[in-house]
């Protein structure tokens, strides 16, 4: 992770390239069919009411959202364990329950159904955890002497279990450090030197063969399968020097190709391949995951799945080849694996428009197949307090044998933000293309009787209040569309249905900084005509 200390700045007036473009295609299109004194005389009436011309050209060209143009597959949402894992597992039970609920049920939460598991490398010595952020120090499970104690990280384990219980689908794991004994430092927060290794040479093999061990006891012992198993965090990073205050590990690319074709070999040898892949790099941002990606060399035919976090103010940087085209065409999966931010008050609707903002970019531009939150959780009283979808404070209240009762659980406006998204586009579902509509994300999921749930949800970051203008596939017979709400004042909260007529125009007003969610369900036997 890395902490950025910058308020986001979502502005509908800064939207990005392709959809200015579209903007002045509209405007030919305009100039051609009415005329220039009628488009003279409109500019003019606009500049008079105040609205932007791209405004009106929204309002007289429909976005076309049809089930016939589809972009990426998605395979869900998700959260880290690290770090409030460890936290939550000290709780009493009826705690732990609930923050289970509230992250992974699909009726009383949010629904997640990725989950990526830190497979720790911290010393247990009171020493060593109290000099990092508090339950940071997740412990490694192998021991100096080789021996492996796999109740020291029971906790993290614990709520891994409460999430495939209530749900969830696909589990990564993922090393922030090695072990601290395989560290040159001594030390998984880091080198002396930021920008050097801290993995011994020595110990290469020894660490694939722990996260190859982690991911074996876990199939074998507890019937959890991780589909990857990620080396890396944020590898190219010069933060991860000694003394900071949570794991990590700098690893130059020639160290990367070295470690990856290792732990292939691992995972060939304990039989575990089949089952379990490799994700690389976990890079902090788009461009420097592209800058990696571009230096592996034969590590690339090992690698099943790109993972990047997203770290950045907006997607559109200067890079010249998207990372998506260059996943897709290695034939390699790509994932969205490490956003979070808190700039602002955990109450504060901007906060949830910028979640909103983020996974828009992430998956319309980023072309992303899953989205992965940091950590759901967060410690209201210390470092990233205002991060997170859940605040509790992460204080020392006792042995952490000893369960904690009566601890708050504060729900922020990411969390309802997030509930936008994850309540109705799931594991299994199509991104559909809305290029035109920088806001908007529309996805659809076919069942088995090819009945088709769509989902569109849609952002206005404005001071004031705008009109959608959609047009969807027509249709033999009206439908009754849901809409679900987060703002000021409202948490995901569900609002009078609306209905679709058969020519499939939706117009709907959309206050002013809002997220909205409109569902329905195309039954199999209606007529679809695909919009032209």
């Amino acid at each position: 992770m890395r902490v950025n200390n910058q308020e986001p700045t979502p502005n509908r007036d800064k939207s990005p390239t392709h959809a200015l473009q579209k903007s002045h295609e509209s405007s030919r299109y305009m100039r051609t069919c009415l005329g220039w004194a009628l488009v003279q005389a409109l500019m003019c009436a606009v500049c008079v009411s105040g609205f932007s011309l791209s405004d009106l050209i929204s309002d007289l060209v429909p976005l076309k959202i049809t089930t016939g143009s589809t972009a990426q597959n998605f395979e869900g949402w998700g959260t880290s364990l690290a770090w409030f894992a460890e936290y939550i597992g000290c709780l009493e039970d009826s705690l732990q329950e609930r923050v289970a609920d509230l992250l992974f049920d699909a009726e009383a939460g949010l629904g997640l159904q990725i989950v990526r598991y830190n497979i720790g490398g911290s010393n247990t010595t009171l020493n060593a955890t109290n000099s990092m952020r508090p339950f940071a120090a997740v412990p490694s499970m192998l021991l100096a002497n080789g021996a492996y104690n796999w109740t020291l990280d029971s906790k993290q384990a614990g709520v891994m279990l409460a999430a495939q219980d209530r749900g969830a689908l696909i589990f990564e794991a993922f090393s922030n450090s090695p072990p601290w004994f395989m560290t040159i430092s001594g030390d998984p927060s880091g080198n002396v030197n930021g920008a050097s290794d801290n993995l011994a040479p020595a110990y290469y093999d020894a660490f694939v063969d722990y996260l190859t061990g982690v991911v074996q006891y876990y199939w074998e012992e507890m019937n959890i399968s991780f589909r990857t198993v990620e080396p890396f965090n944020e590898p190219s990073s010069t933060e991860w020097q000694l003394g900071n205050i949570q794991e990590g590990c700098h690893y130059n690319p020639l160290t990367q190709n070295i470690i990856l074709k290792k732990l292939a070999a691992s995972l060939d040898a304990k039989g575990l391949s089949l089952e379990t892949g490799i994700s690389a790099s976990d890079e902090d941002e788009y461009g420097t995951s592209i800058a990696t990606f571009l230096q592996y060399g034969a590590a690339l035919s090992v690698i099943d799945q790109i993972g990047t976090h997203a770290y950045q103010e907006t997607l559109e940087t200067a890079v010249s080849i998207p990372l998506d085209l260059l996943a897709s065409h290695a034939g390699k999966r790509l994932w969205m694996t490490e956003y979070a931010d808190g700039s602002l008050n955990v109450s504060d609707i901007r906060t949830g428009l910028a979640l909103s903002t983020q996974i828009l970019g992430d998956l319309k531009n980023g072309g992303v197949q899953a989205w992965i939150y940091w950590q759901a959780v967060e410690n209201i009283y210390g470092p990233g307090g205002l991060w997170g979808f859940l605040q509790m404070p992460f204080g020392d209240y006792g042995p952490r044998d000893v369960p904690w009762p009566n601890i708050p659980i504060q729900i922020s406006k990411q969390y309802y933000a997030m509930m936008q998204y994850s309540k109705f586009i799931k594991n299994g579902w199509t991104i559909l293309k809305t290029d035109s509509d920088v806001w908007t994300l529309a996805a659809m999921y076919q069942d088995k009787d090819s009945n088709t749930e769509i989902a569109v949800v849609t952002t206005n970051t404005q001071s004031s209040s705008t009109n959608t203008n959609w047009q969807f596939d027509s249709m033999s017979s009206q439908y009754i569309v849901e809409v679900y709400r987060t703002s000021a004042t409202e948490n995901c909260t569900q609002l009078t249905d609306v209905v679709l007529p058969t020519n499939g125009v939706l117009q709907y007003t959309l206050p002013s900084k809002s997220i909205t969610t409109f569902h329905f369900t195309i039954e199999a036997q209606a007529a679809v005509v695909t919009a032209g």
